[in-house]
This record gives structure tokens, C-alpha cells and sequence, in this order.
């Protein structure tokens, strides 16, 4: 009897269920239709169609054409789609077929941004400010060398500023101002959810320069950022989370921003094959000159031997400018790319080939990589998306920079004047330089400094939807990745040179090799529940990530003639340093959403890290925000304003310490000729932990004019504590320093941004977007006497950049003769590095809709630097205004610069702000009815143009360029210059063909 029971109950139930799944196949229909663009009338494909309160939705064929179950009963069918306002249609009970024309959002509230680790949302929605940039706003206007200077002028909020004109790039980012004052400053790069390393790796060429021999031992080398290897063609969008109140899902690495990178995906259809191709030249941005001299100036400048070379030259002068950086070097760029698929496969490949000369003869930059984008769905239930990114690149950036021994081609050339000849004579001897260690064409055409970069950078992902219905969804993913590169650099420097012959142990070679491996995991789960008018998305997730770095570098001397190994040198000296970082997190995340009304987000992230103290311990990393679209609720009658957001964020992020910190290491010595051992001068800090950010953000948006016009406005207060420094220790510990967590920093600012669609029409349209940004920093609390910042200068009888309490983190000190006695009075601030504030004036202009034409202009007012390039040429008395009367007392400008020397520091404070023109592109699209009807229907497109890259800038600063940085990418400092790799500007010619 139990038997027949269980039988006849499994029975009835089966009975029951399907009753049910008829009653729901008769509650349904299924409705179909077409989505194009309302102004051209193409089909979209790719476009997100969703029955409003529900979860259910599906997306458009490559014919714009879509197939939905819908519930029984009027509905409202909602199409969403990438760069289109959303379009809402409601449906009869009855009716089966809706056809949708979207029109073009113009200031794009409309895209989805990412705001989580495994959800988006739509911008509109968003409360905090997050910038978005496009691929076509990263490429579409001229070609750019590498992905860093693709995004300077472009990012409200950010000074983003080259410290080097040299080619394979060199960038400093800043977000929000100064984010840390020892720690690391780099925003966390994420590459298709892949962690990349950004690491300026040394070439160790100090070892020839010795420019860490005096003045600050940071790095001097001018290294190349590895965010230069991403090929800018591939990526899709950036989202720049610039605050702790964006970025705090990313926890204890994203204190300085997060810049999250997607790259290109096919669409379901017809294969589209594009080709690219770019030539164009390059050239010096703008020359200094050189001194006119006279017998009696060549003698007081260079002694009887001055004088002696002068009238042996018997008028002939040479430009040593022209001969060193008047290089006209060639620029190619070509790129192909194939993308298509089904609709449950899509794929992307694409190849570039770089090969950009410099403007200094043998340097240059090389690149090639290679990129597959794979998505397949596996019916509608998961989806496995796969990247894969090989890179191989070569860098050759010459020398130049600060040095100790007059090897860089800059320093040589402030002692070079133009009556001295250098060139080789018929045997290709090049004579030795009369008043210099080095001839700097000599130098040039024998030297090799040379970097070769391999990089995989490859991530999968997978995603599985639980269950769907039409309330709720969940998802789970697995995502995760690996970044890999090995580097290699090679010094040589022939016994050959002239300062080489003179060295005790003539002829030096350098091998660096450097690996690195970055590999991470996450587990991320996503639920979403939609109850009348609300919407509630939960995330979660568990997270894990390693770095391993492994810097070994070989400084070989007294070379045996003829001989590059470095096995063939009397002398060998090498280092070694090998980093390890593991972290583990966790975070969850709640946002409800109220009808597109009322948004409010919370969430926690907590991280562990090797690098801390107690590698065990979670810091915990809050955030909360709240959006209120007052333009969406029933009372709001203003029918020109289309949107009024208000928003209020909270968020925290942290900055770990540097590796070793908190251990006290042990240095290799020799002991009586035998191997040993010491401990370092530094002890560790055993209870060290992360820097902490806490920031708080509020603003509004308005969109009006039926969303041709947008204007964004934030403001924001960021702290940081527990900052990371350093303090000395009474001698009798052993020890001389350690490091601490103390100190606080806060930034204030205020960020613009208003975006108009300033005409619209078949035969003309205009669309310009204007930002403004500004910044304040102060150090309210510092528990250690002030101090130099790392990369801050040479001492305050030059100028420095210091931080101390009270003061802006980035004010400029130094000595100063504040009575005009001539001596002088004391230590002063003098200047400060930061900008007073910064714009941005974008343009997209299009006539008859096949002429195009873009620029962006880039203002930046305000910011000292430290012009010590000047002071070098002066000490040699070959300035070119040497002999310039500028206030016409009768003295010479160079005289009364060199009498001021020792006495202040003030002639070397500049003003290096400038007004630039950093883009200007001009393209022609052939019209598509000449295409089909002499390629019958081959081409897809084709256009051509030209373009120019920094061609204009306008500055008062006294120098080849007022971006620079001896330094590199410092945590403070920047605009210390000594005779860097000038700036150049570009020029281009563009093919670009579609099939």
C-alpha cells in the first residue's frame, strides 16, 4: 500500500506540473520586431530588449530583429543599447509584434558603467562619479604611441603629465590629487579583469651616469611604464574609479584610483575584417637655441683653450641642438583586426606592428603584439569568454637626464659651445670634447642602451546563470588571470668613448633581466530580485591574487676591447631583488534601486596581504552611496530638464607597504675575504599596516534639452592616514631608521564637466564637451620632522619639494635672499608643484556625414617646476639668452643668474603652466553608394586623414617642455628637470579600410 501511495503521489504531482507548465505556456506570447537607429534607420544589433519588472529579456540578431516570451496583458517592453538613449514601448494585451527606433545619446547617460566586481549599471543611475572613455576617444583622432599619453587631458580630475619625451612613453597619474607620500602611487590597472603591473623597471645606466651619487638616490634612469606595452586600438572603454567612494570594492590597492579596461568583443554576424594603417614623422617641439659667442665671451667662459678653439674655427659654428635632437624620425603603425561570429560565438583578433623613430638618432620604439577575444554561449545558461594578449617590444631611449660624470647628451650639450667641432673626421674618429667628459655624437652612435619586453596577458571567464525567472536571476562567475612579462635591458658602453678612456676601468656592459608574474582569482556570485518597483542586486564574491617579482642586474667593467659579454671584464658587481606579495580578500554588495528614483548602495570589502604586519588580519574597507532622480518623480514638471540627479558617496581604500618593510634585512659584505653577512640600517616594522583613504563625495547631474546637454558636478574631501614614513631611531637600537604608520593628508577638490550637442542635423553636427578640475592637499599631521619628498630635488640650495605639517605635500622651499642684500636669508617657500587648476575642450565635429574633424585642447594653470637645465647652461655660460638684457639695467640675464647662485633658489622655480593643443584630427568617409558601386559592395568603408599630436603649446616655463620629471613617476614630486629627452610633436597620414 505505501508503494502505491508513493506512486500515485509522484503521479499527481507530475500531473500538477505539467497543468502548471501548460497554464504558463497559455499566460505567455511570444512578441517579435526590428531595432534600428532613428536617425539613419540602420538595424541594431546587440540591443538589450527586457519586459519592464521582470527579468526576462533577450538581446537583437544581427538584423536588429528580437523574439521574446512575454507574460499575458499589457506590458512595457524596455530596449537599452550602448551609446542610445533608452526607449521604453508598451505593448496591448494582445498585440505580438513591436518594432523600436532608438535614438543616439549624445551625452551618454546611457552607458553602462562598472560599478561592482560582477555587476554594472547604467550611468544615469550611478552615484559616483566615474569617467568613462571610449575607443574612440582613446584612438579615433590621432595615433598615439602608447596607452598612458592616449588618456592626458582627458580625465577630469587627473594629472596625467609625460616626465620624458623619450619614445616608448614615461607617465606620471595622479587621481585626485596626492594620494601617498612613500607608498606606492600608481592606480590599479585591471585588464579584463586581470591585475598588470605597471612597474617602471631601472636599466641600472646610473652605473655609468652616477647620477645617484649626489641628491636623491630615487630612480634617475628614465624607465618606461609597462601600461605602455596595451596596444590603445584594442580596448573597447576605460572606467577611471577615481576616489575611495568608486573604488573601495577594490580595497587595499585601489588608494590611488582604479582604471578598469575592456577590451574589444565580436558581434554576432557578418565577418568585418579592418585594416589601419599610419605613417607620419616626428620632430623636435621646440629648440632652445644656442649662444652666439664672441673671442672675448669664449675666453671668460672657457679659458685661453676657449679662446684659442675660437679663432681656430675662423667663423664656422654648428648647431649641436640640430645635430643631437633634430632627428625627422618615421612613425608606422599598422593594425588589422577580424571580428564576427554567431550568435552563440563571437570572436576578436587583431595584430599591430609599431615602429616609431625618435628624435634622437638609434632611439626608438618597437612593437608588436597580437590579441583573440573568444565569447561562446553555451545555450542560455553559460557563457565562457577567453582573452589572450602576447606583446613583444623593444625600447631604445638613448641618455639623457641628470648625471654626475657629463655623459647624457643633454649635460654635454651645456658644455658644448657652437665653435667647437665634434664631428668624425674622414676615418669616422670622432676628436674628444675640449671642455667636457663625453662627446655626445660619439656617444650617440656607439652607446646601446636597449629594452626588450615580453608580456602575456591572458584571463578567462565563465559565467553560469543559476536560475532565471521572472523576478530573479542569479549568476555565478569565475573569472581569472595571468599577467606575465620578462624584461631584459642591455648597457654597453665601449672603451672607445672618450669618457669611458678616461675611467680607471675603461669599457662598461649592463644585463638586466627582470621577471614578473601577476596571477589572480575571483568567485563572484550576483543576485537579483525585482518586487514591484524595486530592485534589489547582491554581489559576493572571494578573491585572491600573488605578484612575483624577480630584478637581477650585472654591471660589468674594464671590458677587454672589441668584447660585449660580460664575462669578458676584469670587474663584475651584481644585485638582486626578489619581491613576493599574496593577498586574499572577500566583499559583498547591496544596491536597491526604487524605480530608477531612489538608488542606494553599501557594501564591504576586506583584505589580508603578506606585505602587512600580521599577514593574517582583514582590514576592512566600507562604502555607501545614495543617488535621488528627482527628474523621475511624479511631481518634477520641468519639461526641459530631462534629468536631476543628486548623489552622496562614502568610501575607503588602503595603500600597503613596500616590500621588506616590515622585516629587517640582512646585506652581503666581505669579511676578511670570506662571504658574510650584516644587518641593515633599517630596522623592520613588524606591526606595520596599510595606509588608509577615507573620502567623501557628493554632486548632481543635470541632462536637459532632451539630452543634448549634460553638466556634472562633484566635490570631494579625501584623508589619508596612517601614512607610511619613515623616522630615525637613537643609534643605540642598531638601527638608524624605521618605518611608521602616522601622518595625515587631505585633498579637497572640485571636478566639471559639461557636455553639449551643439548641433544636430543631416549636414552638420557638433559635439564639444568641456571639463574643469581643481585640487588642494595639505598635510595636517606629520610625527616626523619635515623632509624631503622621495624625487623632490637636489637640497634647498636648488629648490626642493618637501612635506611638511601645515604645507601643501607638493610646496616648493628653498633659499632665498629676502632683503636683496646679497646673502642669503634663510630657507622660504618659494612655489609649489601642484596646478592652481586644469581644463579640457573637446571637440567632435562632422560635416555632410562623411568629414570629420576632432581636437582636444588641454589647459593647465599654475604648477611649479625646478628648471635646473637653466642653471647647467648657465655654469657653462652657453645659455642661449646669456647675453639678453630683460630688465635693461645693463647687466646680462646670465650674469645675474649666476650671481643669484648660492644665494636663492628662486630663478629656478618656474611657472610651467601651458596651454596645449594635444590632438587635431581631420578624416574623410568615402560615401557608402561610391563604395558599393566601384568595389560592388566589397568595401564597407573607407577613409582618410591626417593628424598632428602636440603641435601647439603656449607656456611661459623656460625649457624644451613643461612636462618633465627627472625622477619618473614619483608618490609627490614632479618637475624637476635636468636636460630631459626633449618633447616632441607628430604628425600623421591615416588609411583606414573596412570589409
Amino acid at each position: 500500500m505505501n508503494y502505491r501511495y508513493r506512486l500515485s503521489a509522484a503521479l499527481a504531482l507530475m500531473v500538477l506540473l505539467a497543468a502548471v507548465s501548460v497554464t504558463g505556456a497559455y499566460a505567455q506570447r511570444t512578441v517579435s520586431g526590428t531595432v534600428t537607429d532613428a536617425q539613419g534607420g540602420d538595424a541594431l544589433p546587440g540591443v538589450n530588449v527586457r519586459v519592464e519588472g521582470t527579468t526576462t529579456g533577450t538581446i537583437t540578431g544581427p538584423q536588429g530583429t528580437y523574439e521574446l516570451q512575454v507574460p499575458a496583458g499589457p506590458q512595457t517592453l524596455v530596449f537599452s543599447f550602448i551609446g542610445y538613449q533608452t526607449r521604453e514601448v508598451t505593448i496591448g494585451p494582445d498585440q505580438t509584434d513591436a518594432d523600436a527606433q532608438l535614438r543616439e545619446d549624445v551625452v551618454g547617460l546611457s552607458e553602462v558603467i562598472v560599478t561592482g566586481l560582477a555587476a554594472s549599471v547604467k550611468r544615469e543611475n550611478a552615484a559616483t562619479s566615474i569617467e568613462s572613455i571610449s575607443g574612440e576617444d582613446l584612438a579615433g583622432t590621432t595615433s598615439v604611441e602608447t596607452l598612458d599619453g592616449a588618456l592626458s587631458g582627458k580625465v577630469a580630475g587627473a594629472q596625467i603629465s609625460s616626465y620624458s619625451g623619450a619614445p616608448g612613453g614615461g607617465m606620471s597619474i595622479k587621481l585626485r590629487g596626492v594620494s601617498t607620500i612613500n607608498g606606492n602611487s600608481d592606480p590599479l590597472f585591471i585588464v579584463d579583469g586581470v591585475i598588470v603591473s605597471n612597474a617602471a623597471i631601472p636599466t641600472n645606466v646610473n652605473a655609468v651616469t652616477q647620477a645617484a651619487a649626489g641628491g636623491s638616490r630615487s630612480n634617475q634612469d628614465n624607465p618606461v611604464n609597462r601600461i605602455a606595452d596595451l596596444n590603445p586600438r584594442d580596448i573597447a572603454s576605460i572606467e577611471i574609479l577615481k576616489g575611495p567612494s568608486a573604488a573601495a570594492i577594490y580595497g587595499g590597492k585601489a588608494a590611488n584610483g582604479v582604471v578598469l579596461i575592456t577590451t574589444k568583443m565580436g558581434q554576432a554576424g557578418q565577418t568585418r575584417v579592418n585594416f589601419s594603417q599610419s605613417v607620419g614623422i616626428t620632430t623636435i617641439r621646440h629648440k632652445l637655441g644656442m649662444r652666439d659667442f664672441n673671442a672675448q665671451e669664449a675666453e671668460t667662459a672657457f679659458g685661453a683653450r676657449g679662446r684659442d678653439l675660437f679663432e681656430q674655427a675662423n667663423g664656422q659654428t654648428y648647431d649641436y641642438e640640430e645635430a643631437i635632437f633634430g632627428q625627422e624620425g618615421l612613425l608606422s603603425r599598422s593594425q588589422l583586426s577580424v571580428s564576427g561570429g554567431s550568435q552563440n560565438t563571437r570572436f576578436y583578433i587583431s595584430g599591430l606592428w609599431q615602429d616609431d623613430e625618435g628624435i634622437v638618432e638609434r632611439t626608438g620604439y618597437e612593437k608588436q603584439s597580437v590579441r583573440a577575444n573568444v565569447t561562446h554561449d553555451f545555450g542560455t545558461k553559460a557563457t565562457l569568454t577567453g582573452r589572450f594578449n602576447y606583446i613583444n617590444s623593444t625600447t631604445r631611449r638613448g641618455l639623457t637626464g641628470n648625471d654626475n660624470t657629463g655623459t647624457t647628451f643633454g649635460v654635454s650639450l651645456t658644455a658644448t659651445p657652437e665653435f667647437v667641432n665634434l664631428f668624425p673626421n674622414n676615418e669616422g674618429i670622432y676628436p674628444d670634447h675640449p671642455f667636457n667628459a663625453s662627446n655626445p655624437l660619439q656617444t650617440i652612435q656607439l652607446m646601446t642602451n636597449e629594452e626588450q619586453v615580453n608580456r602575456i596577458i591572458s584571463s578567462g571567464r565563465f559565467e553560469y546563470n543559476v536560475f532565471s525567472t521572472e523576478t530573479q536571476t542569479l549568476q555565478a562567475i569565475v573569472e581569472g588571470g595571468v599577467d606575465f612579462f620578462s624584461f631584459e635591458n642591455v648597457g654597453l658602453f665601449p672603451r672607445i668613448l672618450q669618457f669611458e678612456r678616461q675611467s680607471a676601468q675603461p669599457g662598461t656592459s649592463i644585463l638586466g633581466k627582470t621577471n614578473s608574474l601577476n596571477t589572480n582569482l575571483r568567485l563572484l556570485a550576483n543576485h537579483t530580485l525585482t518586487q514591484n518597483d524595486f530592485t534589489f542586486t547582491t554581489q559576493g564574491g572571494l578573491i585572491g591574487a600573488n605578484s612575483d617579482l624577480d630584478f637581477a642586474n650585472l654591471v660589468a667593467e674594464n671590458l677587454i676591447p672589441g668584447q660585449q659579454n660580460i664575462t669578458q671584464a676584469a670587474s663584475l658587481a651584481g644585485d638582486q631583488l626578489r619581491t613576493f606579495q599574496k593577498d586574499r580578500s572577500f566583499f559583498v554588495q547591496e544596491n536597491i534601486n526604487w524605480a530608477d528614483r531612489i538608488i542606494v548602495t553599501g557594501g564591504l570589502r576586506g583584505d589580508r596581504s603578506s606585505l602587512n604586519g600580521d599577514p593574517n588580519k582583514f582590514y576592512l574597507y566600507p562604502h555607501a552611496s545614495l543617488a535621488v532622480r528627482i527628474a523621475n518623480f511624479d511631481f518634477w514638471s520641468v519639461g526641459a530638464v530631462d534629468q536631476l540627479k543628486l548623489r552622496a558617496a562614502f568610501g575607503q581604500t588602503g595603500n600597503n607597504a613596500s616590500f621588506g618593510t616590515k622585516f629587517t634585512s640582512f646585506n652581503a659584505t666581505n669579511i676578511g675575504g670570506n662571504v658574510g653577512t650584516i644587518i641593515d640600517l633599517q630596522r623592520g616594522a613588524s606591526n606595520i599596516k596599510p595606509e588608509r583613504q577615507t573620502e567623501i563625495e557628493a554632486g548632481f547631474d543635470i541632462a536637459a534639452f532632451n539630452r543634448r546637454a549634460r553638466l556634472s558636478v562633484t566635490g570631494y574631501r579625501k584623508e589619508i592616514s596612517d601614512q607610511l614614513l619613515q623616522r630615525e631611531i637613537p643609534s643605540s637600537t642598531g638601527f638608524r631608521l624605521e618605518t611608521i604608520n602616522g601622518g595625515t593628508l587631505i585633498n579637497r577638490g572640485i571636478e566639471t564637466s559639461l557636455t553639449l550637442a551643439l548641433a544636430q542635423s543631416e549636414a552638420f553636427t557638433w559635439e564639444s564637451t568641456t571639463s574643469f578640475w581643481m585640487n588642494r592637499a595639505e598635510v595636517t599631521e606629520l610625527p616626523v620632522p619635515s623632509f624631503r619628498a622621495t624625487g623632490g630635488g637636489f637640497g634647498a640650495t636648488l629648490g626642493e619639494i618637501r612635506i611638511e605639517e601645515g604645507k601643501s605635500p607638493t610646496q616648493i622651499v628653498g633659499i632665498d635672499d629676502t632683503d636683496g642684500d646679497g646673502v642669503s636669508d634663510g630657507i622660504f617657500q618659494l612655489g609649489d608643484a601642484a596646478p592652481d587648476f586644469q581644463m579640457s575642450f573637446s571637440n567632435n565635429i562632422t560635416f555632410f556625414e562623411n568629414l570629420r574633424l576632432s581636437f582636444l585642447a588641454h589647459w593647465k594653470k599654475g604648477g611649479d617646476n625646478l628648471n635646473l637645465s637653466e642653471l647647467l647652461f648657465d655654469l657653462s655660460r652657453t645659455t642661449p639668452d646669456f647675453d639678453a638684457d630683460y630688465d635693461g639695467d645693463g647687466v646680462r640675464a646670465g650674469v645675474e643668474r649666476l650671481a643669484l647662485f648660492g644665494v636663492s633658489a628662486r630663478q629656478f622655480v618656474q611657472d610651467a603652466s601651458y596651454f596645449r593643443l594635444r590632438e587635431i584630427g581631420l578624416y574623410y568617409d568615402l560615401p557608402q553608394a561610391l563604395l558599393d558601386r566601384f568595389t560592388n559592395g566589397t568595401l564597407r568603408r573607407l577613409s582618410v586623414g591626417v593628424s598632428a599630436d602636440n603641435i601647439l603649446t603656449i607656456t611661459p616655463y623656460d625649457s624644451y617642455d613643461p612636462e618633465v620629471n627627472n625622477f619618473g613617476a614619483t608618490p609627490v614630486a614632479t618637475g624637476v628637470e635636468v636636460t630631459p629627452y626633449p618633447a616632441s610633436k607628430q604628425f600623421f597620414f591615416h588609411l583606414n579600410v573596412g570589409l
